[in-house]
């Protein structure tokens, strides 16, 4: 009872704390808008003008006391050593006078340099959004020709044994590109405007000259406006230039900037409150482990927010990673239903969906045709292979585990010998020189890169669909749970909760775990070749060792079991390991750039999750 009050005390903090970070958020963010958020940029560009300015009078000064001394030791009948040291010791002195000068910004008059930065904003603006129309159409027209272009180089690479990456984004050259009348006139205003920046300036700063206002013109330009230019863009460049003394309410400038920010942190609260009212719930409901990598998920979002990233692209990125990973994980299913648990001999249906792409390259297959082709020929290898690997599980029963994670780790080293000698001959497999296929297979449109992720793909508000590869997913999920319900499937779940029950009742449990075993190998063969045309490039030799575990750590954060596992846990789990990999890295990156954090939190909830899977199951033996 107490317990429940702490908790119930806690979270109604946590709640006042969150009503008030969203009311002053809610209060705030118009003002970025408002007569006061603009005096407020305008005051900052002005000091930050003020202040590149001065630098640049400081230069000046020194021009003309080096010309000075110049003529000084020259009319001294002083040689060439003489000047220098005359010339080294004025700018010195001058230095010494100028850079350590304070300026008493509060007493300048700054009006006409107001209305000139901010007329001068305006034409750039304008001139910005003529020539950025202007070059999409250039980009728009010659695209073709750039296409055809990277296609003729493509081929010539693989003709001449060359070695052929993955297909990159195709470029126009923009050399040929000429100014519009539009933006010449444009172009000519704002050079005016900024000749009435230069005026405004010269009232304050006296010393500057023509020649001091060209040096001074292109960060003079870039103080005023830049592309994407916002009010926290702005106030952030202005901060960053040394300006904030140039507010005055200092405590409301930063409020209405990181208005948006209370109101994400106020969000954050309340769903932490809710956490901690409701946490048995939660526990009993998905668990511990789906209930911190949920919540682990949400901070992440919450911090893209915070650090500016684009949530919408991250998302997004997400949801085509889920899709492009799901069949692999979606293929544990029939295994922990037919009682071989996790199938971590997921790299043999791997690399027979990897044999069936290859072949389609070799023969020249484009398209449909040759993606259907690949699934065909991996899924029957599989199937083949699948069928020999259950017979292996059915003499070892009761070390599935361990007899699933060497067959995967044997394949794969077997395999980086059969790539050595398989008799490939086309030249985008092979190596150049020496013997053997590449590590690396780019996919392009020749054969079925992106085949599924652009089929019927669209974009909303910042956000991509895949939809082809959406379908798909979902196509395999729907005829999974199919199977399941039906007599067959019902019998292999029946094998995988109780096999003794299960031979008791007349059922064949070696017959049962033939076919879960066999149909998740096949949907592993699918899998790769689904990875594969999202991904760009087939990846060969050590590539597959570790996708099995990646897939057994998906559905088990998806609330799945080493014996017991639903088609919700493989959306669920997918989405979740893929959103954390995908948000962790550009966030780990903002606070730690160079590090490695992203790839050390998929090693730790990767292997920490089966790890924690295997200590629930207990360890007994369901033969």
């Amino acid at each position: 009872m107490k317990q429940n009050k702490v908790r119930i005390t806690v979270a109604a903090v946590l709640g006042v704390l969150a009503a008030v970070l969203i009311v002053l958020g809610a209060l705030n963010m118009p003002q970025r808008t408002s007569e006061k958020g603009a005096q407020i940029i305008s005051d900052l560009r002005n000091r930050s003008l003020l202040i590149a300015t001065g630098d640049g009078v400081v230069e000046s000064y020194v021009a003309i006391a080096k010309k000075e001394a110049t003529a000084a030791a020259k009319a001294a009948g002083g040689g060439m050593s003489a000047i220098r040291e005359a010339v080294a010791k004025a700018e010195e002195e001058t230095r010494a006078k100028y850079s350590n000068s304070t300026t008493d910004y509060s007493t300048l008059d700054t009006t006409a340099l107001t209305e000139a930065a901010a007329a001068y904003a305006e034409a750039l603006a304008a001139y910005d959004e003529v020539a950025l129309t202007a070059e999409e159409d250039y980009i728009a027209a010659h695209i073709a020709e750039a296409k055809a272009a990277a296609e003729a180089e493509r081929e010539a690479k693989i003709a001449a044994g060359e070695e052929v990456g993955e297909e990159e984004e195709v470029k126009v050259d923009m050399s040929g590109f000429v100014a519009t009348a539009e933006m010449t006139a444009l172009l000519a205003e704002a050079d005016a405007q900024y000749a009435a920046v230069g005026e405004a300036l010269r009232t304050i700063y006296p010393v500057l000259d023509d020649s001091a206002l060209a040096t001074l013109k292109d960060t003079i330009g870039d103080i005023v406006y830049q592309r994407g230019d916002s009010f926290t863009v702005q106030y952030d460049r202005y901060i960053a230039a040394g300006s904030g003394a140039a507010v005055s309410d200092k405590a409301g400038a930063f409020m209405i900037r990181y208005a948006d920010d209370m109101i994400y942190v106020g969000l954050a609260l309340i769903i932490a409150g809710l956490v901690v009212l409701f946490y048995d719930v939660l526990v009993a409901k998905l668990g511990i482990p789906r209930v911190i990598i949920g919540l682990f998920f949400i901070l992440l979002c919450f911090m893209a927010l915070l650090y500016d990233l684009s949530l919408p692209t991250l998302l997004s990125n997400t949801i085509v990673r889920m899709g492009m990973n799901s069949i692999m994980v979606l293929a544990m299913v029939p295994g922990i239903q037919c009682g071989i648990s996790l199938n971590l001999g997921l790299p043999i249906g791997l690399v027979c969906g990897l044999v069936g792409g290859l072949m389609t390259i070799e023969l020249g297959l484009p398209g449909w045709s040759g993606f259907l082709f690949a699934i065909g020929v991996g899924a029957a290898l599989a199937a083949v292979c699948g069928f020999v690997y259950a017979q292996l599980l059915n003499r070892l029963k009761g070390e599935e585990m361990s007899v699933t994670t060497y067959v995967g780790f044997s394949i794969v080293s077997l395999m980086c010998i059969a790539w050595l000698v398989l008799p490939f001959k086309s030249l985008k497999l092979r190596w150049p020189l020496g013997t053997g296929l590449r590590n690396t297979i780019g996919l392009d449109s020749t054969n079925f890169a992106h085949i599924l992720d652009d089929l019927f793909a669209f974009e909303i508000l910042g956000f991509e669909v895949p939809t082809g590869l959406l379908l798909f997913m979902a196509l395999a999920c729907f005829l999974v749970w199919l199977f399941s319900r039906s007599k067959t499937g019902i019998a292999m779940q029946a094998v995988g909760n109780n096999p003794r029950f299960a031979e008791a009742t007349g059922i064949s449990v070696d017959r049962m775990r033939i076919i879960g075993t066999m149909l998740s190998t096949v949907l592993g063969a699918i899998g790769i070749l689904v990875y594969s045309q999202s991904y760009g490039f087939m990846q060969l030799y050590t590539a597959p060792r570790q996708m099995g575990f990646i897939a057994a750590s998906a559905i088990l954060i998806g609330g799945a079991s080493t014996s017991r596992c639903k088609i919700s846990h493989v959306i669920i789990g997918t989405f979740l390991f893929q959103g954390v990999l995908t948000l962790g890295m550009p966030v780990a990156n903002v606070l730690v750039p160079g590090s490695t954090i992203s790839e050390t939190l998929r090693i730790l909830i990767s292997n920490g999750i089966i790890l924690y899977a295997l200590t629930k199951s207990g360890g007994e033996s369901r033969a």
